[in-house]
């Protein structure tokens, strides 16, 4: 697994993610952000096993996760996550 590292306006957001065929089947999120509810985190890496690793597919998963789940983040978006991820990934 490698990773990534992404500094948002919220916080530092580390990544490690691991892919077998393309799809996302291990993935880890931590940092110094602050997301509520207090399960967030653990709803977002939940939706993204099994997704393609492909940056289109991410922010679609993070960005429905964060509609469904009512979450917040105080400075960091969805694309702050997606961008932790893609580093990554390369």
């Amino acid at each position: 697994m490698k990773q990534g590292i992404h500094k948002s306006k919220g916080g530092l957001i580390r990544s490690f993610v691991g892919t077998e065929n393309g799809i996302i089947d291990d993935i880890s999120i931590s940092g110094d952000f602050f997301l509520f509810p207090e399960e967030a985190l653990s709803k977002i890496i939940e939706e993204l096993k099994g997704a393609a690793a492909k940056r289109e597919e991410i922010q679609k998963n993070i960005e429905a996760t964060y509609k469904k789940e009512n979450i917040q983040s105080p400075g960091t978006t969805p694309s702050d996550f997606t961008e932790s991820i893609m580093k990554s990934l390369e």
